[in-house]
This record gives structure tokens, sequence and C-alpha cells, in this order.
């Protein structure tokens, strides 16, 4: 076979080049929302278990496993999406990840250890920390899209 006949026309080959930037554009568009979906729902979970932690401290402390077996739950099926979906990722996702991962964990220690020790039954400190989730997973979430 000649390699003349082979070769695509011009007309061909700007096709399958818009063809491929356009797949190029879609799947990259797509690739971050599995991970954007976790990072929204892990800031979601936690925030309002901040909130749910200083109202089963006023009321009965016994039950402080209800909002953390609920939040566990979530926090499962997040993260089972995230693998089974997240497929692919945009570039610099690692970087982004574990910055938002590192503030969010130093948060949620942060609050846990002082909403239990220095400032227990302190609904301020409960606000102040689920806002402080809220805004780091938003920001994270709101980067991400728009990577």
């Amino acid at each position: 076979m000649d390699s003349e006949q082979s070769r695509p026309s011009a007309q061909a080959a700007r096709d399958l080049l818009s063809e491929a930037g356009r797949l190029e554009s879609a799947s990259r568009a797509a690739a971050g929302w599995p991970h954007i979906a976790m990072l929204l729902g892990l800031g979601a979970i936690t925030s309002l278990s901040m909130l749910a932690f200083w109202f089963v401290g006023r009321f009965d402390e016994s039950l402080v496993a209800l909002p953390m077996i609920a939040m566990l739950v979530w926090l499962g099926i997040f993260m089972v999406f995230m693998i089974v979906f997240g497929r692919s990722t945009k570039r610099g996702f690692g970087r982004r990840w574990m910055t938002f991962m590192m503030i969010w964990a130093g948060l949620w220690v942060v609050g846990i250890l002082l909403a239990s020790t220095l400032f227990s039954g302190q609904l301020w400190f409960a606000i102040v920390i689920a806002a402080a989730l809220t805004v780091n997973s938003v920001v994270g979430a709101w980067l991400e899209a728009r990577a």
C-alpha cells in the first residue's frame, strides 16, 4: 500500500485535530468533579459535625457517637465516589489537594482538641471552626473547578 494513500487530506487532518482538542477540553473539564464533590462533602460533614458535637455536649455527651457515625458514613460515601469516578485529575491537583487537606486536618484536629478542652461548651468556637472548615473546602473546590 502506498504511504500517500494512507495520509488524511488537509481538511481531514484539521477535523481530527479539532476533535482531539474538543475531547481534551471535555476530559479536562470533567476530571476534577469527583474530587470537587469530595472536598465540598468533607467540608459540609465536618463543619456540621462540629456544631452537632456542641449540641451533643450541651444535652447528653453519651450521644457523641451518633453524629460521629453519621459523619463517617457520609465520608465513606464521598470517598467511594471519588475513588470510583475520579479516574483522572488536572495538572497540579496533587499539590492543591495536599494543601487543602493539610489545612482541613489542622482545623479539624484543633477544633476537636480545643472544643473538648479549653473551649468546651463554647458555641462561638464551634461556629468559628465550622466556618473555617467551610471556607477551606469551598475555596479548594472553587480553585479546583477553575483549574
